[in-house]
């Protein structure tokens, strides 16, 4: 692709791609993958879609330095990686930017041997942050969703640090961060840099830093947090959940463990005020430590949802009691044939527990289940929209 202007495109496009219009062409285009380079399948076919494809924006706006771009990029080509990123930032302006830093593929790179040619893949990422961070119209200026991955803790945190301390983020307003897990010896970004922010996803973060790697300030007009745990090892960061004090949405997700040593810990001392939450989502199990740290008295609606492998889920009616006092919409999500012992039982319970609740959503399954309850009578039960 970074040779294109050398490259003939064939003159004579079939009579059934010279019908579709301009437009219809881009949007198709838009379709084919979320990874800008891909476009160099569809770029050199014939001269209507070389011009659909440069011509549309928005079909530049996802730039993503995962493992295509590194194998596609390594040894004499690494220039042209940095080219392709400043490339995809000249079509696509003025468009807010996807931005996309390693990705799954890139785990295979540091576990072979020795992490080698993770480290030879890792110097095109930082090669290509760094040219593109102190230029006037820089990668992070027009940045609206950022994904990080981080493989190689001290590497790629060393390297958020200085990103994150040298550029700006006034449009971002969507962030991930995976695999997370920084340590005393990386001070935090000094100064609030994302006054845009307003959705945040955390997956096996952890920060133990004093000050913390991100300020609190950068946190403080979030709206919407979710979190996932994919390991008993990483835990939900309680610490980390108390900073994000403006959320209206929490999703706390537990995906696919269990490990009752969780329940053996001792409540903790400062509990998470989240004074503006209304919405409160417990997908797979979450523990007892973390749901009673939890103070959320503007609580208006609690989803539900099991794990979709072991089936394990948080309706424990003694663990959210404390959540409920205001409450008035309840949604289950259960498969049928798990746990049908205990489910209608702990419900009963929890409802309970709230007297404001007016409506209780369940899966079609469950309404058979429930049916004949004296409580049931008093309630709004139906399937979920």
């Amino acid at each position: 692709m970074e040779h294109e202007e050398h490259l003939e495109v064939s003159p004579r496009p079939s009579s059934l791609n010279y019908a579709l219009p301009f437009e219809l062409l881009g949007e198709i285009f838009s379709h084919i993958s979320d990874d800008s380079l891909d476009l160099r399948y569809a770029i050199f076919v014939c001269r209507s879609w070389h011009n659909a494809v440069i011509h549309h924006a928005n079909l530049w706006t996802n730039i993503i330095l995962g493992y295509t771009f590194l194998t596609r990029f390594r040894g004499a080509r690494l220039p042209h990686g940095d080219s392709f990123v400043r490339l995809c930032m000249s079509r696509s302006s003025p468009l807010p930017l996807r931005i996309r830093v390693l990705d799954s593929g890139c785990l295979s790179l540091y576990d072979d041997e020795g992490g080698v040619l993770f480290n030879e893949y890792f110097s095109l990422v930082v090669r290509v942050l760094d040219c593109n961070t102190g230029e006037a119209e820089n990668l992070f200026q027009r940045c609206r969703s950022l994904f990080w991955i981080f493989v190689g803790d001290a590497l790629c945190i060393d390297l958020a640090t200085r990103i994150f301390t040298s550029a700006s983020f006034p449009a971002l307003e969507y962030m991930t961060i995976q695999n997370m897990a920084v340590g005393d010896r990386h001070p935090n970004i000094g100064a609030p840099r994302l006054p845009r922010l307003r959705e945040v996803t955390l997956i096996d973060h952890s920060e133990e830093c004093t000050p913390p790697f991100f300020h609190d300030d950068d946190f403080a007009n979030v709206e919407r947090l979710t979190f996932i745990a994919t390991s008993a090892w990483m835990d939900f960061d309680v610490t980390c959940i108390r900073r994000f004090r403006g959320i209206r949405v929490l999703m706390l997700k537990a995906d696919g463990f269990y490990d009752d040593y969780l329940e053996r810990l001792s409540d903790p001392l400062n509990p998470a005020e989240l004074s503006l939450l209304e919405t409160l989502t417990l997908s797979g199990y979450v523990s007892h430590q973390i749901l009673n740290m939890i103070r959320a008295p503007g609580l208006r609606k609690m989803e539900i949802e099991e794990d979709n492998t072991t089936g394990w889920n948080s309706l424990i009616a003694s663990n959210l009691a404390h959540l409920v006092g205001s409450l008035e919409r309840l949604c289950l999500s259960f498969s049928e044939g798990m746990h049908k012992t205990f489910w209608v039982e702990e419900l009963e319970q929890l409802i309970a527990e709230a007297p404001p609740l007016v409506g209780v959503w369940v899966s079609p399954w469950m309404v058979r289940c429930v049916t004949g309850k004296e409580w049931c009578s008093k309630l709004h039960v139906t399937t979920p929209k």
